[in-house]
Order: structure tokens, then C-alpha cells, then sequence
């Protein structure tokens, strides 16, 4: 054999191949191929944040998306492969403002300057663009040789002012009040799925809160909350209506009157205990439902608390509540199931059993709050500051309000007991701010018109894998509407204008509507970006003027509108849009349930009516080697380029195409993939092979007609079962079969057996017709099997074809298609039987100390399976003298296979003749090994010298020897050389070349 596997050089040399034969251009020319297919593949790259670093999650998605596309391309379609980057919002925002030194938000507009900020932020978007597209031409990523499609341009912002007008004219953008996840530090609302991935632990207050029973004496109503800087809004008492509840008479430790106080009575020892309370009598027992309305006065004096009217300061009754655990890669780490459950606001694991309620500052509160109509006040400012409603308390910031209200409630004997706790606690996902919650004016997209339509398109909806259909269902099934509106800067501005008069709301869904409506003259070209169209004020219908709105849209909402926003739809592409959609495949990690295959439901279904996509494939999470997120603070982030520099690209490839399923968790270790490249070695073995001792020949198909041995119709049959599995396995998303059986076919079929059984066949001294048999079937099965392979290692596979078939691409044939008539399933049953016993017959020999060079006299198989037409085989392979088929009543070995059981007995015992043979093969080897190693080719010829104790034995086979090993004179008189030993003898052996 010659040449050596060496992949950084053989990827080198394809990239160089693909430039200069321009074959990524042809591939990647939708319009071209669909003219001349017929029929489209849409594949939309979901956007990753081209602010970020890729790393191998990325890697990993980049993968699939890849191959899905490239095998539809191979199978006749004309494949959409355009890129794509989110580019608004927090993330870039909060980059620009640590280059900027930004502390807060109030620097944006008083210190730096809107124009200067979103400026800065459109230079970011832009910078880090090119290490992408890097990273997906050196994985051979198709895509990587499109202009990417970026949400910050003027063209998607413009197909996002449409759409929002539609919604709008719909009346489905509703302005409204809710409370939610707030950025003190960001100063805008954030979504649910926003914060899933990000909460620390925490300490903050425990505390026990006395309030008092309104009309009695000295009773209280004891509540537990870890959230003192709510108290001001607080607005009832919520109690489980099914549950046991004690009144406990408490001495006072400073000799006053006692105390009377109302708990759960589970939740009775628990809290005593805490709060250091030894001595206390339980008067009465009551079920929770028999509070219900119970008044009480409120625990803080201040202005809030006075305005809250009659239907505050009650005991209401919890309810069942849809109580959302998101599927977040916090879930995964501390392994609970992230399914959704319903639940009671009241539990009895903390607490009290006596919770207090803010329904202005949080989500269950608020949900319980509309059930019962009840005030939703939120005295907290942007930048989460207390208001002048909080009284004495305004102007803190609420953390900082904790240890001052606590004061305050010791100091009017209200606080029972103070404590502290460690929580887990969200923060901002981008800023990493505590975050709190509170109300808002927001706009809100409403989902109650939708939500049917949502749930039936789903069912159209082909969900790899399947379980995914029922969670998305669950989810759609309990939605909110969504609030789509941020309170920030970089980002599409929000397209309606404000009448200052009359009040009147105009969506303005183009720049020609804009400039129509505009009080000036606007130029044909203008960026719509918040710094430039916040200056836009239009002209309303009444004679008065409007102002923009002036959030901006949630991020969520632009990756939300990108199967047609990417085209920059309706006012360009309108034909290729047309001719493209729906989306065929969308393909992302799970967590995108909730994030992107939510928006783009949400807003194709709002928008068209219809679903956006026909396929959605969901990826596992990528741990590190130990099963931890991965984590810049933690040091254990796996960047791209490193593993790229580690790996290279194709076993990079096949890594994420042969292990789990590739919607499973990967625990990803390059330690691991390293050993992948051991097969694609032993591919470009097969390669030499072929490339030293087979022709090619003239027509793959015509000598079809050759003689063929078993073992040739086996390989034959085994290339084309493979076909036909694999493509079932890529329409299943079963990606890691894919790559499993073509390592397995390629290492095991291929190489270990089929190579090995037709090494003598393809000799010199072979009759020409049995050679040329043999050379029609390594091409055949080999480039069936490049075709198979190169979308996963696009490069090896373009090598070798390129080499040994000279036609323009690998990538530019058909994907194959099984031949039915060469597919022999009996015979691939029995072959598999053939290879378990062989497996057993070499473990015996391990046994027994011997290699499984040395011939052995024979084997006795005992097994139902006909085995006759295979018994040379299993003479070839287990290298005995004879393969006997008959019954045996003391077997050395009895095991199973498909069911059927299957003895055998290997004849040990070594004669004279057979170590003779033994010890000759040691010799060839340690010949062939030599010449090897001085990389000789099969044509060079050598003179041996080989030690005084094997003269007998190498005079006896020395036409054998010479022949095999290209020897033209052997002598007998080597004292240097190189050793080898058979049963402790030395043999010493020299070789020279001639």
C-alpha cells in the first residue's frame, strides 16, 4: 500500500478543488436547479447570534442542516442552503456596552447617544459575521458560499413593518398591562423563555409576616414570603381551600396578651420549629375553604395599600394553576423532566400555607388575581426602584427595600421571624441583573383568535421525533399572548404612530408608506432604524400629529417572520417566495419548542394562516465531557475553531452522525471523535488497495454480467440493503444510524471480510476473468459507497472519487437507489452467522495462545442454517484446513444467533505441517511489514537475508515467498536485521531493494 491518510491536507486540497471547479456555485443556484429539477427543498437556518462565538453545539446543528439539505440536493431537488443571523437585541446591545463603558441605560441617551449607540451596535452585528462563515466552509457546509441573510437590514426590517401591519389591521396587536420579567439594569420586559436558561442561587429574606385578622383581637393570619419589596402591592391572602388549617394561641415573649395565629396545620411543627416558638396550643382546626373571605388590615402604611378599595385585604381560595417547568438546559443538569404540570399556588413543602399575593408582580399571582377580579398594583419603576406609592420606602431599589420593610416590621411588632434563604433565582439572560417582576404597557400579539388554527397546523406538522407533536400541542394549548414589545434600542422599531390629538393609531408597513404619511420629505433611501424613524412625525387624519411608539420589537418576533423576512417579502422575492414556501425542514436544538418553532408557528399562522413548516427536527443539547452545561464563567466551552483544529472537518462530521440519536443530550468529547478518524483510515486503506492491485473498469454497469462468487453477491447485497436502510434512516432523522452503518459496512463488511477473502483473488497469479470479477465489484460497491458518505465527510469522499472515478463531483451524482434484484436477504442472514462463529472460533484461539495466522486442521459446526454454500468462506476467514457440518455432542463453544443455536468445535492441536505453515506466514508478514515501513511499492523488488535457523523451512517455500512478497534472491546469512519470534525462536530478516 502506498500514500498515508492525512485529512487537514486532503480537506486543504478538495476546499481548492470546489473553488476552482466553482462546484459550491452550482450546487448552491436555486434558481438554476429549480428550473431545471422542478421541485424545491426549503431549508431555513434558524439564526444563531452573530454576535456570539460558534462553538460545537453549533457545530453539531450546522451538521444536520448540512446533510438534510445535501442529500435532498443528491435526490433531485433544488435545496435552499442560504445562512442566517439574528443580529437585534439584548445581546449585541449589552456587548456594545461594555466596548462603550454604558453603566445603565440613562448613559444610551444622556452620554453616548441613541445615533452613536445603534450605530455601534450595526458595526458589531456585522464584525463577527466572517468567523461564521468561515467555520461553515471549512466543515464543507454548503451554505458557507451564500450571502446570509441578517434581521438588522433595512429589507428585513421593512418585511417586518408588513407583517406587524397585518397584525394590526387584524387586530391581533393589542396594547395592554401585564406584569412580567423585568431588567432593572436593561430596563425592558423579558420573555418566559428568555430567563429558562439563566438562574443562580441565591440568598434572599425568609420571613414570617403577621397580618391582622380585621375585627378581632390580637389574631393574625401568619404569612411566609421571601419577597419583603412586594408587601407594598400585596392585595389578598391566598389559602388552599382542601387543606387542614390550625389557630395556634403563642404566649409573647415580652408578657403581653397572647397571640392567636392562623397556618396550615401540616406546616405547623415545621414553622414552630423555625421561628423558635416551644410553647403554643392549637384552639381550633378548620378546613381551608371556611377562610375564605376573612378580612384583614394591611401590614405596611403606605399610599398604595389606601387605594386598593373593598376588594383587597381578603383570604381568597388557591386554584389549580398551569404551573410552566420550561425544557431548559437548567432542567437537564439537575434532571427533572421539564414537562408542564398544573398546580395549586399553595403547596405544603415551604411556608405557611398562607400565601401572600402581588397580582401586579407575578404570573401565577396575576392569573389568580383575574379570576377573582382583584387590584394588580406595581409600585416599581424601570429601573426597579420603589415609587412614591411605596411611601417611605420610594426611591429604593427593591433589594435594597428588603432589609428596610423588615425593619419596619419588627418595629410595629408585625414580623414573627427573619431568616434567610438560598434559592435559585432568575437573572437577565443577557446582563446577568436580578431580575424582578413586575407591570408593564406592553403590546401583545393576542393568541385567543389563533390558538385553534395554531393546534391543527401542528397536526399537519411531521415532528422528528415524534414525541415533540404532543409537548408543542401542550404548549400551544396553555399560551399566553405574547408581548411583543422591548423597551430598548437596537432592534425592529415597533411601526405604529400615535396621534397626539385624537389619539389615533396608524401601522405603517413600507418606507413608501412612511414617506407618505410623513409631515416631511423623506429620502428614497433611509435606514429604519429606532435613532431615524423616531424623527418621523406623521400627519393624522384630524390635522394633529403622531409620534412613533417607541419600543422596539422583541428579537424573538424577528427570527419569528424569517421564512419570508429572509427574502425581504412582499417588496422583494415575491416570485421565489412564492415558489419556496412553506419551509420543508426547519432543524434546532429542543429548547426552540418554546422559542422558535413557537414564533414561527405564531407568526406564519397570524400572518398566512397557515403553518410554516412541513418537517421540524430537534437536536440534543451539547454538555462536556462531564455532562455540565458548558459555560464561559466555568471554563469548559468547546469553541469550534479548537475542535476543528483538533478533529478536522469530516470526523467532525461523522462524530455528531454515529453516536446518540441527534435529539438526545451529547456529552461532547474530542478525546472520543479523535478515534472516529481510525475509520475513515481505514476507508482510504481500502482506497490504496484498490488504487495497487484493481483496475478500473470500463463500465459499472455492463459488468454486471461477470462471474460472481458468494462472496461478491454477499458485498453486493450488503451495498444496496445499506442504501435502502440509510434512506429510511435520513427520512426518520435517524442521522446516527446513518453514520453507525456506514462505519460498520466500511470497517466490518468492506475491509475486515470482503478485502480479506478477494486479497488472493486479485493477485497476479489469479485467472484475469476472476480478477476483473473482483474489480467490478470493489468500484461498484465503492462508489456507491462514496455517494452514500460524502454528505456526511464531504471531503475524504470527494478525494477518492475524484481520484479513482474523474467525473466532475461526488456531491453533484445522485443519491443511489437500491437495486432490488442484487439484494439477497437469505444470504446476508447466513453470512451474519458465518461472521459469529468466525468471532468464536477466534476466541478460542485467543484461548489457546493461538494467532489467527496459524492454520488449524478444522472446524465442526453444528447449526439448522444451511451453511454449504459458505463454507470456503468460513475456511478463508477462520484459516482452517476443513469446515465440517455436522452434528457435535461436546462443543467448545454454544451460542445464538437471530434466535438460532449454533455449537462448534475447533480442532487445536497443531501438527508439523501446520506450524510449518505457521511459521512461514509469521515470515511473509514480518516481509511484507518491512517493505511497508521502507514504503515500497508493489512493483519494487527486493533481495531478502533471513538467519541460518529457518534455511530448511524458507528453501522449502521459496518460490511461495518470492512470489508474495516480490522477492527476487533470498540468502541465509542475515546476523543484522530486524527480529521476529515464532515460539521462541529467533528469526532475524534483512531486506534491500533493489
Amino acid at each position: 500500500m502506498v500514500g498515508k491518510y492525512d485529512q487537514k491536507a486532503i480537506e486543504k486540497e478538495i476546499q481548492e478543488f470546489w473553488a476552482k471547479k466553482e462546484i459550491a456555485e452550482k450546487i448552491v443556484d436555486f434558481n438554476k436547479n429549480l428550473a431545471e429539477r422542478g421541485k424545491k427543498f426549503y431549508l431555513l437556518d434558524g439564526p444563531p447570534y452573530v454576535n456570539g462565538i460558534p462553538h460545537v453545539g453549533h457545530v453539531k446543528t450546522i451538521v444536520y442542516k448540512d446533510i438534510w439539505a445535501r442529500i435532498r440536493f443528491m435526490q433531485g431537488f433544488a435545496s435552499w442552503f442560504q445562512p442566517g443571523f439574528d443580529c437585534g437585541g439584548l445581546p449585541i446591545e449589552n456587548k456594545v456596552e461594555k466596548e462603550l463603558g454604558i453603566k445603565s441605560k440613562r448613559d444610551i441617551e444622556e452620554k453616548i447617544g441613541v445615533d452613536k449607540f445603534i450605530e455601534a451596535c450595526q458595526e458589531f452585528a456585522e464584525s463577527n459575521k466572517l468567523r461564521w462563515m468561515k467555520l461553515y466552509k471549512q466543515l464543507g457546509a454548503w451554505k458557507g458560499w451564500l450571502e446570509p441573510y441578517m434581521t438588522h437590514k433595512n429589507y428585513y426590517i421593512e418585511s417586518g413593518w408588513w407583517t406587524v401591519k397585518q397584525l394590526f389591521e387584524k387586530g391581533l396587536l393589542v396594547e395592554g398591562h401585564k406584569p412580567g420579567f423585568w431588567c432593572p439594569h436593561c430596563e425592558t420586559v423579558l420573555s418566559g423563555y428568555e430567563v429558562t436558561d439563566s438562574y443562580k442561587d441565591v440568598q434572599d429574606p425568609s420571613i414570617y409576616v403577621k397580618f391582622p385578622v380585621l375585627g378581632a383581637n390580637n389574631e393574625f393570619i401568619l404569612v411566609w414570603t421571601t419577597t419583603p419589596w412586594t408587601l407594598p402591592a400585596n392585595v389578598a391572602i391566598v389559602v388552599h381551600p382542601e387543606k387542614e388549617y390550625v389557630k395556634v394561641k403563642v404566649a409573647r415573649k415580652d408578657g403581653k396578651d397572647d397571640e392567636y395565629l392562623i397556618l396550615a396545620k401540616e406546616r405547623l411543627e415545621p414553622v414552630m420549629e423555625e421561628c423558635g416558638i416551644e410553647k403554643y396550643e392549637v384552639v381550633k382546626e378548620m378546613m381551608g375553604k371556611e377562610l375564605e373571605g376573612v378580612r384583614y388590615l394591611p401590614v405596611l402604611d403606605v399610599p398604595i395599600q389606601k387605594e386598593l378599595g373593598d376588594n383587597a385585604h381578603r383570604v381568597v381560595l388557591s386554584i389549580p394553576i398551569m404551573k410552566k417547568r420550561v425544557v431548559s438546559k437548567a432542567y437537564v443538569k439537575d434532571g427533572t423532566s421539564g414537562e408542564e404540570e398544573f398546580g395549586h399556588m399553595v403547596t405544603m413543602d415551604t411556608g405557611s400555607g398562607c400565601v401572600h399575593t402581588a397580582p401586579g408582580h407575578g404570573d401565577i399571582d396575576n392569573k389568580l388575581g383575574k379570576h377573582y377580579g382583584l387590584p394588580e398594583p406595581s409600585p416599581v419603576d424601570a429601573q426597579g426602584r420603589l415609587t412614591e406609592d411605596a411611601g417611605e420606602f420610594a426611591g429604593m431599589f427593591v433589594k435594597d427595600a428588603d432589609k428596610k420593610i423588615i425593619e419596619k416590621l419588627k418595629e410595629t411588632g408585625a414580623l414573627l421571624h427573619a431568616g434567610v434563604i438560598t434559592h435559585s433565582y432568575p437573572l437577565c439572560w443577557r446582563c446577568k441583573s436580578p431580575l424582578i417582576y413586575r407591570m408593564s404597557k406592553q403590546w401583545f400579539l393576542k393568541i385567543d383568535m389563533l390558538k385553534d388554527k395554531m393546534i391543527k397546523e401542528n397536526e399537519k406538522v411531521n415532528w422528528l421525533p415524534n414525541f415533540a407533536k404532543e409537548r408543542f400541542r401542550n404548549l400551544l394549548v396553555d399560551s399566553p399572548d405574547w408581548a411583543i414589545t422591548r423597551q430598548r434600542y437596537w432592534g425592529i422599531p415597533l411601526p405604529i404612530w400615535t396621534c397626539e390629538k385624537c389619539g389615533k393609531k396608524r401601522a405603517i408597513g413600507s418606507l413608501e408608506e412612511l414617506k407618505k404619511y410623513s409631515l416631511k420629505k423623506l429620502p428614497n433611501s433611509m435606514d429604519l432604524h429606532k435613532n431615524s424613524v423616531d424623527r418621523v412625525i406623521l400627519r393624522c387624519d384630524c390635522g394633529g400629529r403622531m409620534f412613533r411608539e417607541k419600543d422596539v420589537m422583541d428579537v424573538w418576533f424577528d427570527s419569528g417572520i424569517s421564512p419570508w423576512a429572509s427574502l425581504g417579502y412582499p417588496y422583494k422575492n415575491e416570485k421565489l417566495f412564492k415558489k419556496l414556501w412553506p419551509v420543508d425542514v426547519v432543524d434546532e436544538s429542543q429548547d426552540q419548542i418554546r422559542g422558535w418553532f413557537y414564533t414561527l408557528m405564531f407568526c406564519s399562522v397570524a400572518t398566512f394562516g397557515k403553518r410554516p413548516y412541513n418537517t421540524v427536527c430537534l437536536n440534543g443539547w451539547t454538555l462536556d465531557e462531564k455532562g455540565e452545561k458548558m459555560s464561559k464563567s466555568l471554563g469548559n466551552v468547546i469553541w469550534a475553531d479548537k475542535a476543528m483544529e483538533a478533529l478536522g472537518a469530516d470526523v467532525f462530521r461523522l462524530y455528531f452522525c454515529s453516536g446518540l440519536p441527534p435529539w438526545n443530550i451529547q456529552k461532547v468529547s474530542i478525546d472520543e471523535a479523535k478515534k472516529l478518524e481510525r475509520n475513515l483510515n481505514i476507508l482510504w486503506n481500502i482506497y490504496q488497495f484498490m488504487k495497487t492491485y484493481a483496475d478500473k473498469p470500463s463500465d459499472l454497469e455492463k459488468d454486471l454480467e461477470k462471474s460472481l462468487n458468494v462472496e461478491d453477491v454477499w458485498i453486493l447485497s450488503r451495498i444496496n440493503t445499506l442504501i435502502k436502510e440509510l434512506s429510511g434512516h435520513f427520512e426518520r432523522f435517524e442521522f446516527h444510524l446513518i453514520g453507525r452503518k456506514l462505519i460498520d459496512f466500511t470497517v466490518n463488511d468492506f475491509s475486515r471480510t470482503y478485502i480479506k477473502l478477494v486479497r488472493e483473488r486479485i493477485s497476479e497469479n489469479n485467472t484475469a476473468e476472476d480478477k476483473k470479477t473482483v474489480e467490478f465489484v470493489l468500484y461498484y460497491v465503492m462508489e456507491k459507497l462514496l455517494r452514500l458518505l460524502c454528505p456526511i465527510t464531504p471531503h475524504i469522499a470527494e478525494y477518492i472519487y475524484q481520484d479513482i472515478y474523474e467525473k466532475e463531483s461526488v456531491h453533484l451524482q445522485k443519491w443511489p437507489e437500491a437495486d432490488e434484484r442484487m439484494i439477497d436477504a437469505g444470504l446476508e442472514e447466513k453470512m451474519i452467522i458465518v461472521l459469529e462463529i468466525l468471532a468464536n472460533m477466534n476466541a478460542i484461539r485467543q484461548g489457546k495462545g493461538l494467532k489467527l495466522r496459524w492454520p488449524l486442521a478444522s472446524v465442526t459446526i453444528d447449526c439448522e442454517t444451511d451453511l454449504n454454500d459458505l463454507r470456503e468462506i468460513i475456511k478463508r476467514l477462520g484459516n482452517v484446513k476443513e469446515a465440517k457440518l455436522e452434528k457435535i455432542d461436546k462443543p467448545m463453544k454454544v451460542f445464538v444467533v437471530n434466535d438460532k443455536e449454533i455449537k462448534i468445535y475447533l480442532e487445536t492441536a497443531m501438527t508439523e505441517d501446520l506450524e510449518e505453515e505457521a511459521e512461514l506466514r509469521e515470515i511473509l508478514r514480518k516481509i511484507q511489514s518491512m517493505r511497508k515501513s521502507a514504503s515500497l511499492s508493489v512493483e519494487d523488488r527486493i533481495d531478502v537475508q533471513v538467519s541460518k535457523n529457518v534455511k530448511d523451512l524458507v528453501k522449502k517455500f521459496e518460490d511461495r515467498i518470492k512470489q508474495r512478497a516480490g522477492v527476487r534472491k533470498i540468502t541465509f546469512d542475515a546476523n543484522k536485521g530486524e527480529s521476529l519470534y515464532f515460539k521462541n525462536k529467533k528469526i532475524i530478516i534483512k531486506i534491500e531493494k533493489i
